[in-house]
C-alpha cells in the first residue's frame, strides 16, 4: 500500500467484541492519567505552568513521584517545547530533578527527549501543530513530523508546550479551526500514547484561551489559577482545579494550593488542599454511592472521620448536597452521623 492510500477501516461486531482480551491500562501518571489519555492543562502567564509540566515529565522519564502524584517505572518522554530558549530549559529540568521524590536521575537522564523549536538552525521549519496536510513539496506536514518523532522515541507521553507556540491558528474562537488539533490527539490515542497539552488562559483568567470545542477529547482538564496578590517574580504558585477528571476521586485529585519554594537551598513543591477542593472531593465520593459510611469516604479520601463531618456541614450550608441526597448515596449505617449535629 503506498502513501496515498487509505488504511482499510475494520469493524467489529458486538459479540467479537465481548470476547476481545484488552492488556492492562498503563498508568503513567497515578491515579489521573493513563496511556492512550489526553490532557489540557491551562493557565495565565506566570503563573509556572511550564514549571508544573517539566516536573511531571521527569518524573514520568524517571520513575518518581510529585505532590502526591506517582509514576511506577521510567517511561519515555517526548517533551515538544515551542518557545524556551534551550538553556534555560536545561538549567530548569536540573533544578526540578531535585524535587521529585524517588527519581531515578540516570533514567530520566535518558527517557526524556527534548523537542525545542530554540535548539533548531535558524533556517529549519519547526513543525506546526495545525498543520495536517503538505504545505511544501519537499516537507512532511508538521503534525506527520511530530508522530515520527513519537515512533523514533518510543515515547509513552508527548508535551505539547505550548497550544500558542506550537500551532499556527487564525482564529483560536473558530471551533472549526480545532479540527486539526482534535485529530492529531485522536491520533496519539489510536497509538496508545498519553498526551499533556499546555495552553494559555483567556482575558478573564478563568478559562482557557479559545474555543470550547478543544475540550472534546480530553480526559482530564487541569486549570491554574493565579492566587490572591500574586506576582509574576513571585515564582511558581498557583490554585490548581480538576475541571475535568471521571475518576474515581482520591486525595491526590482534590483541588489544591501549590507553591515552588525554595528551602534553604533545596527546591520543592508545597502542596496544601483548598478547601473548596476538599469539600468538591467529599461530595463526588458521596455522590459516587460506593461507599456505605462516613468512615469509608473518609478512608477513600485520605482523611480522618471528625474532618468528613465538618466538611459535610459545610457543603450541606453552601448548597452543594443536601442532606437527603447525603443520606441516600450512603446506603449504609451512618455510624459517624451524630443526629443532633447541625448542618450549619
Amino acid at each position: 500500500m503506498n502513501a496515498t492510500q487509505q488504511q482499510k477501516l475494520k469493524t467489529t461486531n458486538l459479540a467479537q467484541l465481548l470476547e476481545r482480551e484488552f492488556p492492562p491500562r498503563q498508568i503513567l501518571i497515578s491515579p489521573w492519567l493513563r496511556a492512550a489519555e489526553s490532557v489540557l492543562l491551562w493557565a495565565p502567564t506566570g503563573v509556572g505552568k511550564t514549571m508544573l509540566v517539566d516536573t511531571l515529565a521527569l518524573a514520568v522519564a524517571g520513575g518518581g513521584e510529585v505532590a502526591g502524584w506517582k509514576a511506577d517505572r521510567p517511561r519515555k518522554v517526548l517533551l515538544v517545547d515551542g518557545e524556551m530558549h534551550v538553556e534555560d530549559l536545561r538549567d530548569r529540568l536540573a533544578l526540578l530533578a531535585d524535587t521529585v521524590e524517588g527519581i531515578d536521575q540516570d533514567a530520566a537522564g535518558e527517557n526524556l527527549i527534548i523537542f525545542s523549536r530554540q535548539d533548531q538552525a535558524p533556517t529549519a521549519r519547526f513543525p506546526d501543530l495545525a498543520e495536517r496536510e503538505r504545505r511544501h513539496p519537499d516537507e512532511m506536514p508538521g503534525q506527520e513530523v511530530i508522530m515520527k518523532k513519537v515512533i523514533e522515541t518510543g515515547a509513552e507521553l508527548v508535551i505539547l508546550d505550548n497550544f500558542s507556540t506550537l500551532a499556527e491558528v487564525d482564529d483560536e474562537n473558530d471551533a472549526a479551526a480545532m479540527n486539526p488539533i482534535l485529530g492529531f490527539l485522536m491520533k496519539l490515542k489510536q497509538a496508545n500514547v498519553a498526551c499533556i497539552l499546555v495552553h494559555h488562559a483567556g482575558k478573564t483568567g478563568t478559562t482557557y484561551r479559545g474555543s470550547s470545542k478543544l475540550a472534546t477529547t480530553f480526559e482530564v482538564i487541569i486549570g491554574l489559577k493565579r492566587p490572591d496578590g500574586h506576582l509574576v517574580t513571585d515564582g511558581a504558585a498557583f490554585e490548581l482545579a480538576w475541571e475535568k477528571y471521571r475518576g474515581k476521586p482520591t486525595a491526590a485529585t482534590v483541588d489544591a494550593e501549590m507553591r515552588l519554594k525554595d528551602d534553604g537551598g533545596r527546591v520543592g513543591w508545597a502542596k496544601a488542599p483548598s478547601a473548596s477542593g476538599e469539600m468538591m472531593a467529599v461530595v463526588a465520593a458521596v455522590r459516587s454511592c460506593t461507599h456505605q459510611t462516613q468512615r469509608a469516604v473518609a478512608q477513600a479520601l485520605g482523611m480522618d472521620a471528625p474532618k468528613i463531618t465538618r466538611l459535610k456541614a459545610k457543603a450541606i450550608g453552601a448548597g452543594m448536597i443536601t442532606r437527603a441526597e447525603w443520606n441516600e448515596c450512603l446506603n449504609g449505617p451512618k455510624e459517624d452521623d451524630d443526629p443532633s449535629e447541625s448542618d450549619f
